[in-house]
């Protein structure tokens, strides 16, 4: 009996001991899972990344990485999450509520202009993506970024829920104080959804696009770096051909850019019914990345906010539907973005822009030649 009691003592002890060891184990698991969260991209282990902040009870306000050198500007950008069963009540299925990270840089009462999303290998604190955001933010003008799986066609449908719930809770829903008999109290309405656009980089412009399709408010589309070129040289029009003609279209792409190659674009363009605008950064590649040193590393993050910028001014207005194109440059030698001048489109379907061209070329010549006659006049009074 005394082995027996032995025995069942010893075995106790070892359950007990199997439980202790399994309650450690869950208790670490949480911290395993938050560094497994980390970036790996000069975010430290166990930091969670702003894109990833859950707010459910309170919104945080947090500057985007600090890492990419944006130490010195002013935007704080407000995280907050959209759950994926907002806006699906009708459709009567169970909803998984998945939340979906997002950024805002500016607070109701200020409308949002862009919802923009992020390409397929990166997420929100890309390097590309956040100097684009600061850049347009930095205008005025508000941005709502969200982050997305690599599925497409989940991407596109994200671009629908978050401008839902920007209507109903964000900064599309504009509060004023109304007075009444009991005093004042405030209302929200929710603002005009056809002063919002859509927009993305890489595969995020893609689902831009495809989101356009379903959503007939949205006239304003930002495609930056869109990847025209699939890995296997399939040219990716169809969607882009597919825009409706009231809708504007600002492309912005480098001209090292071999998912883009300006050509091809340009071919694109000349098909698309929708009306095109299109920014070429030169120099550089898919991720709008200028090589080579230093400088040029100063330069990428100068071309990206002014990306940005340019991007919310065409927003804002389109003064010369006539002058799409532009060219942006960075001169390392004086740290200076340069050009940045909206000129005449080469998309025009017949030769009336040609002729007005030609007719301003014609009026140059004869201002050129009568500043030139005055200044040999003043020459010939001097001489007498």
């Amino acid at each position: 009996m005394a082995p027996r009691a032995t025995r069942s003592a010893t075995a106790a002890a070892a359950r007990d001991n199997t439980a202790k060891h399994k309650s450690q184990a869950q208790e670490f698991n949480p911290q395993s899972e938050r560094q497994e969260d980390s970036d790996g991209d000069g975010v430290s282990k166990g930091t969670a990344k702003p894109a990833t902040i859950e707010t459910k009870k309170k919104p945080s306000t947090t500057l985007l990485p600090p890492s990419l050198n944006l130490g010195s500007t002013t935007i704080k950008f407000t995280a907050f999450t959209v759950s994926s069963s907002t806006g699906h009540a009708k459709s009567g299925k169970k909803s998984s509520n998945k939340e979906t990270p997002c950024l805002r840089s500016h607070q109701a009462p200020h409308p949002t202009s862009l919802i923009f999303t992020h390409g397929a290998g990166g997420d929100l604190s890309a390097a590309a993506v956040v100097n684009f955001a600061q850049g347009f933010a930095s205008t005025g003008s508000a941005v709502v970024m969200f982050q997305g799986s690599m599925n497409l066609t989940g991407r596109a449908g994200l671009f629908g829920l978050v401008k839902e719930y920007e209507m109903e809770h964000g900064s599309l829903a504009s509060a004023h104080d109304e007075s009444t008999a009991a005093g004042k109290k405030r209302k929200i309405e929710a603002q005009s959804s056809t002063s919002v656009a859509f927009g993305g980089r890489s595969m995020g412009a893609r689902a831009a696009t495809i989101a356009s399709h379903n959503d007939n408010q949205v006239k304003t589309l930002v495609l930056a770096s869109y990847p025209l070129v699939g890995p296997g040289g399939d040219v990716r029009d169809k969607i882009l051909l597919d825009i409706a003609e009231d809708v504007d279209v600002l492309f912005i792409a480098g001209d090292k850019d071999s998912m883009c190659p300006l050509e091809r674009l340009q071919d694109v363009r000349a098909k698309m019914k929708a009306r095109t605008w299109r920014v070429v950064v030169q120099g550089a590649d898919h991720g709008l990345n200028i090589r080579g040193g230093r400088k040029l590393k100063d330069g990428t993050e100068r071309l990206g906010k002014e990306c940005g910028r340019v991007a919310a001014a065409w927003l804002r207005e389109r003064k010369d539907p006539e002058k799409r194109e532009m060219t942006l440059r960075w001169d390392g030698e004086t740290g200076r973005v340069l050009d940045g001048v909206w000129v005449g489109s080469e998309t025009a379907t017949n030769g009336k822009e040609e002729e007005e061209e030609e007719a301003d070329d014609d009026a140059g010549s004869e201002e050129e030649g009568g500043e030139a006659e005055r200044v040999r006049g003043k020459r010939k009074r001097t001489k007498k």
